[in-house]
């Protein structure tokens, strides 16, 4: 059945499980919550979708398979959007964890739905929705990245999902212009095409976990963008530059950096010229216990909310 402007029905119920990570800012930590909000859940025996709704395809960065032959950047996705196809994810990039490839085809997806689509800005909103929703009950969570400053691939996204989680870092610039920006963006895909898409919570990422003032001036701002603090969430994902390098370097996830850290060199070895390993930083295991436990937060608010 096809509605006013040709927009097939969409089972909400089928996408009550999805979450996307979004902010109206980059480098905010989007892209690695998201994969390791995925991979976490993916390890602990969940079946995980992956959505990589991004021109940068940076999933395929923190996952390893970045130019290999998985990675078509976006060609297979873009069809699905351009068509309305269930989507068709790479399968077990990790065990459970199943991935829709992003990259620069995406970012010509905007353009393409509006000419495809010319007059059904209901149609175009939803394009993700419709290719998603009838595989998404294959799985027990879905996560969409999406893309920072494209309010187009934005709502492609937003309007998707159910639960939306937004990174930010503690400064003002992030919490006023990329949260204030989503926010705004949120209001709007409520009001016209997904009522169901709810906020929550806010992550402060990338900052001190001892940083008091920090945090109270963050909460403040972010009270006053939002008009209340209760969306931001206990747990604060701490700074770790030495950590991210080497999960994008390694292609890993940072939970799976600890094993590698085991791999580490001596110093003696290094000393003596008897290795040329690199060395993982021993930080992973702070970051990634802040991300496990973030999984679980994030997890136990929506069940509340659902129960509410």
């Amino acid at each position: 059945m096809l509605d006013d402007d040709d927009t097939p029905l969409i089972n909400r119920d089928d996408l009550s499980r999805t979450y996307v990570i979004a902010n109206g800012k980059g480098g905010v930590g989007k892209t690695t919550l998201a994969s390791n909000f995925a991979g976490l859940v993916a390890a602990d025996e969940g079946r995980v979708l992956l959505v990589d709704v991004n021109g940068q395809g940076n999933v395929g960065r923190d996952l390893g398979y970045r130019k290999t032959a998985v990675d078509d950047e976006g060609e297979a996705f873009f069809e699905s959007l351009r068509t309305g196809r269930p989507l068709e994810p790479v399968r077990d990039v990790r065990p459970g964890l199943d991935v829709v490839v992003g990259g620069h085809h995406i970012g010509a997806a905007p353009d393409m739905l509006a000419a495809t689509f010319r007059l059904q800005g209901h149609r175009q909103a939803l394009a993700l929705a419709v290719c998603l929703a009838p595989i998404a009950a294959e799985y027990d969570m879905v996560v969409l990245d999406s893309a920072p400053e494209n309010p187009p691939l934005q709502q492609l996204a937003l309007s998707a999902a159910r639960w939306m989680i937004a990174p930010t870092r503690s400064d003002m610039a992030s919490i006023t212009d990329g949260l204030g920006s989503i926010s705004r963006q949120v209001q709007l895909v409520r009001r016209s095409v997904n009522p169901e898409l709810q906020l929550l919570g806010v992550v402060l990422y990338a900052t001190g976990s001892a940083s008091k003032q920090i945090h109270r001036n963050a909460r403040k701002w972010i009270a006053e963008e939002l008009g209340t603090d209760a969306y931001l969430m206990d747990t604060i994902v701490r700074y770790s530059e030495a950590v991210g390098q080497d999960a994008r370097s390694h292609g890993r996830l940072i939970h799976e950096l600890e094993e590698a850290v085991a791999s580490n060199p001596t110093f003696y070895d290094l000393r003596a010229g008897r290795s040329t390993g690199t060395v993982i930083s021993t930080t992973s295991a702070s970051v990634a216990e802040d991300l496990a436990t973030l999984a679980r937060e994030i997890l136990t608010r929506a069940a509340e909310e659902d129960a509410a």
